[in-house]
């Protein structure tokens, strides 16, 4: 049985890596028809295009679609040998199904295991890399934005609040900051408008008031400009949305740990990224067992029959991945169960084609 592991293993990995280098060159032509005049108009060099760019864009392509992919070169690998009769052999040779399995699930398990490593790990670091390549030369320069409302918690009894503020110019309006402790206020400050100064690493406080509570005394003080240290940073209001892809899955855990202390409405984003980084690796493998059970039986035209059905299911699951992650991020459905969705359900699918495969 060595022999014929080994002979599943190679088709598997040798089909899975071919199709990976045919994305990878057709999105490789397609991005640099895209971006060559941004490159040309920011002089972009050809080194920093090659091995900053380029070589960290390949594995962030490659890895997003990497378990559909899988599906995809199972589906068709594993046709072709229903084509040819070859399954058809195996099992009347004696090979049971689920012994026929263990080949497809080894494969498909280091996989989704090198997926996961990747994705935890060594993706952060190659897309801080190329996010830094593409903001000084391509299309990520100026991303930053404007946007209202911001509530903090910066500390364990101290919160801000500032109504708006302009990622761009760093400068926002409304501004307050207050200690409460036990339902006692110590402390409030507040501004018109708050502006960073870079220079001093400081913050630039205009028609600011302060109030102290000191007992039966309160300390109220006024004026119109005042340079003040402040524990808070530009970084604490503009944090583009794709920073959570240079993070690794330790760092991010710790982020989302300090937002929520902070009270940050989009850790739900957060969250959904780091459940994503596991469950996409894992769906290897799900996707894996469907494939197999769906094309161990012959049937007519059944390699281009597989392949659309390949391509529809493919489709599924990119749909309801999405509606799951819209559902979490702008809803109340918890980001673990939203990530975890189009595995469940495709788990089901998987076992009841596994019941109905040709034995």
């Amino acid at each position: 049985m060595k022999t014929l592991d080994w002979y599943i293993i190679k088709k598997f990995l040798i089909t899975f890596f071919f199709a990976i280098f045919l994305l990878s060159a057709i999105a490789i032509v397609i991005d640099i028809t895209e971006k060559i005049d941004e490159f040309i108009d920011n002089k972009a060099p050809l080194y920093n295009i090659i091995f900053d760019y380029y070589l960290n864009f390949i594995p962030w392509i490659g890895l997003m679609l990497a378990p559909i992919f899988v599906f995809i070169s199972v589906v068709y690998f594993t046709s072709r040998l229903t084509e040819n009769t070859e399954i058809i052999c195996m099992l009347n040779g004696g090979v049971s199904f689920y012994r026929l399995l263990f080949p497809y699930m080894f494969t498909a398990t280091l996989l989704a295991m090198l997926f996961a490593y990747y994705n935890h790990i060594l993706l952060p670091k190659n897309n801080k890399v190329k996010i830094a390549f593409e903001e000084k030369y391509a299309s990520k320069k100026d991303t930053r934005t404007y946007d209202i409302n911001y509530h903090y918690q910066i500390g364990k009894d101290t919160f801000i609040y500032t109504q708006s503020f302009d990622g761009i110019s760093y400068n926002g309006f409304k501004f307050t900051m207050e200690k409460i402790k036990d339902k006692v206020q110590y402390f409030k400050i507040s501004a018109d408008n708050i502006q960073w100064d870079s220079t001093k690493q400081k913050w630039k406080l205009s028609n600011w008031n302060l109030r102290q509570f000191d007992g039966p005394k309160d300390i109220v003080r006024k004026g119109s400009d005042t340079i003040m240290r402040l524990p808070i940073t530009p970084k604490e209001y503009v944090r583009q949305d794709y920073d959570i892809e240079t993070m690794t899955t330790e760092q991010l855990k710790s982020f989302i740990a300090d937002q929520k202390i902070k009270g940050n409405e989009n850790v739900k984003t957060y969250e959904v990224e780091k459940y994503r980084r596991t469950a996409i690796p894992f769906s290897a493998i799900i996707l894996t067992l469907i494939a197999v059970a769906m094309t161990t039986k012959k049937v007519r035209n059944g390699l281009g029959l597989y392949i659309v059905a390949g391509m529809l299911l493919s489709g599924a699951y990119i749909i309801i991945q999405q509606f799951s992650t819209v559902f979490a991020t702008k809803g109340n459905l918890d980001p673990l169960i939203a990530v975890w969705i189009p595995n469940m359900i495709f788990g089901v699918v998987a076992l009841l084609l596994l019941i109905r495969a040709p034995k």
